[in-house]
């Protein structure tokens, strides 16, 4: 009897251990649930990837949108510039060049390409190429050929000067995986037509 009644105080205790146990199981559960220290730390962990793509995927589309408008500008500028003269040679031409880089400060101008072109029109609205000139040295197009020309613009007994210039963007990249293409570099293309400014066309000798 004696062995008997030490059995059950020992199975009482340990049922009376068990229970404190679980007690303090659920207080430190109660406990962790309600401490809300560290949570801005995780929750920075989980949003600062997301954050630093988005800033640098921002920081990329504005650079690239900063080059393509001053490719327009530059492009602009030039038509302007050359249809404001009555006559004009390879020289003054080959200024555009200097003119250009001016305004892509301070992006460089990598691969840039100009090409300008003297476009009449005749009484029937037939564009022709009277001449052209490159930042290759070479002439762009044939003297005589069919000059693409806006709808717009296709005045009788006109002429224009037609700018195309491109540059090359490199792309930074951050995060080629997320890209989804190889591409490290884009080229950036605009062109605008100016009706000349003074007498009837502008000529240019030596093109």
């Amino acid at each position: 009897m004696i062995e008997f009644g030490r059995g059950i105080s020992v199975l009482l205790e340990g049922v009376s251990g068990l229970r404190r146990g679980f007690r303090a199981l659920a207080r430190t559960t109660k406990h962790l649930a309600e401490d809300r220290r560290g949570v801005g730390g995780v929750e920075f962990a989980l949003i600062a990837p997301l954050l630093i793509v988005l800033y640098l995927m921002a920081f990329e589309l504005t650079m690239g949108l900063s080059v393509a408008k001053k490719t327009s500008m530059a492009s602009s500028t030039i038509a302007d510039l050359v249809a404001r003269q009555e006559t004009v040679t390879p020289a003054f031409l080959s200024d555009m060049v200097d003119v250009s880089n001016a305004i892509f400060v301070p992006y460089p101008s990598n691969n840039l390409l100009i090409r300008i072109s003297g476009i009449n029109i005749d009484a029937s609205k037939s564009p022709k190429v009277m001449w052209s000139w490159s930042t290759t040295g070479v002439a762009p197009y044939a003297v005589g050929s069919n000059a693409p020309v806006p709808a717009d613009m296709l005045v009788a007994n006109t002429f224009l000067i037609r700018s195309e210039l491109s540059v090359s963007h490199e792309l930074m990249m951050y995060l080629p995986g997320l890209s989804g293409t190889a591409a490290k570099s884009l080229t950036i293309f605009r062109e605008f037509y100016f009706r000349q400014r003074l007498g009837t066309s502008v000529v240019c000798q030596g093109c």
